[in-house]
């Protein structure tokens, strides 16, 4: 399948990236950012069916035929967002950076169905709530341009469901679990504005479904199609601040806080007030000899 293609040709890319990067970093620690902070990434769904259509015969257990027609699939246009943190290794290596977070996402399709013995149609709206995991491979291009791969894996929970309408009758269809798990591979292309900022569009798509396990497949069952659920978003990522450093009061020094009040040695202090006091002993004594 394509996205299985794209996962194997971007990993190999990224390899190699790897071996002949030059020796540049996205994140260099000691400065005045940590390496950890916050993201927040809106954007679209967008669900790819396959196969997008057929033509399909269905035979009941006497040979009679059930249906007969052609099945059409396309997936519609849903929002979504991400949010999270992220932090950068510290060491360059073949993993760079990782992110953690929650997502919500809303994944639409319909199918339509034309033939024997009647057309018909149905659409699903589906709502997930996701947590997901990434760890990322980062190809510096320039000093603020880079390009960004990703491995993952989302656990996701359809907390409402919505599906309508009808396909043939007899056909056989099939809905995705409650909750399930799949791995997926980012592609992202960063530019970092300024220090401590870094804005990134990304795609991701599912490359292998963990659980249920339905062996090398990657996509979603609806009705009697399959879908992937593809996601664009626009990924805004910052570092926090190093907290403020504070000075050491040394011993001896003079507190500002008490005002007109000094420690000893002071140019005020009581060994000062002495060597006044002697200086004008000494002239009375003079003047009156």
């Amino acid at each position: 399948m394509w996205h299985h293609l794209l996962f194997t040709f971007f990993f190999l890319w990224s390899i190699s990236g790897f071996a002949q990067r030059q020796n540049k970093a996205l994140y260099v620690p000691g400065g005045q950012f940590k390496s950890s902070g916050w993201f927040v990434a809106p954007g679209l769904t967008l669900m790819s069916p396959f196969p997008r259509g057929e033509s399909l015969t269905g035979f009941n257990n006497a040979d009679d035929t059930l249906y007969d027609g052609f099945f059409s699939r396309d997936g519609g246009i849903g929002f979504c967002i991400q949010a999270g943190r992220h932090h950068f290794f510290n060491r360059r290596g073949l993993i760079d950076h990782f992110d953690y977070g929650l997502c919500y996402k809303k994944l639409k399709g319909v199918e339509q169905f034309s033939g024997y013995p009647s057309s018909a149609g149905a659409s699903f709206s589906d709502h997930y709530l996701s947590g997901f995991a990434n760890m990322s491979n980062i190809i510096m291009l320039a000093d603020r341009w880079w390009i960004q791969n990703s491995l993952g894996v989302n656990v996701d929970f359809a907390f409402i469901t919505n599906r309508s309408g009808s396909v043939a009758r007899g056909a056989k269809t099939e809905f995705p679990s409650v909750m399930p798990i799949q791995a997926h591979y980012r592609l992202g292309f960063g530019w970092k504005p300024e220090a401590g900022i870094f804005i990134m569009p990304m795609i991701e798509v599912p490359v292998l479904n963990l659980l249920p396990w339905e062996g090398a497949k990657a996509t979603l069952p609806y009705f009697t199609g399959r879908y992937s659920p593809v996601l664009i978003t626009l990924r805004i990522q910052w570092l926090s601040k190093q907290p403020d450093r504070e000075c050491d009061a040394k011993p001896g020094s003079v507190d500002l806080s008490k005002s007109g009040k000094h420690e000893e040695n002071d140019l005020f202090g009581p060994d000062a007030r002495k060597m006044k006091r002697k200086k004008k002993g000494r002239f009375h004594f003079l003047k009156r000899s």
